[in-house]
């Protein structure tokens, strides 16, 4: 079977995607208690593309 034309669109999608996003991305500035502990607030980040045919 031929390639879908829509499997092009969702390939620079996700590879767009994954360029912009990485799970280990730093959100905000490290935060420093009393006690001398040291908070990094970091993102999680889960996405998902789902297609079907009828």
């Amino acid at each position: 079977m031929l390639n879908h034309p829509i499997e092009n669109l969702m390939t620079t999608a996700m590879n767009s995607i994954q360029d912009m996003i990485d799970v280990n991305t730093i959100i905000g500035e490290p935060i420093e208690t009393l006690n001398n502990i040291v908070i990094i607030p970091i993102s999680k980040v889960s996405f998902g593309f789902a297609a079907g045919r009828k």
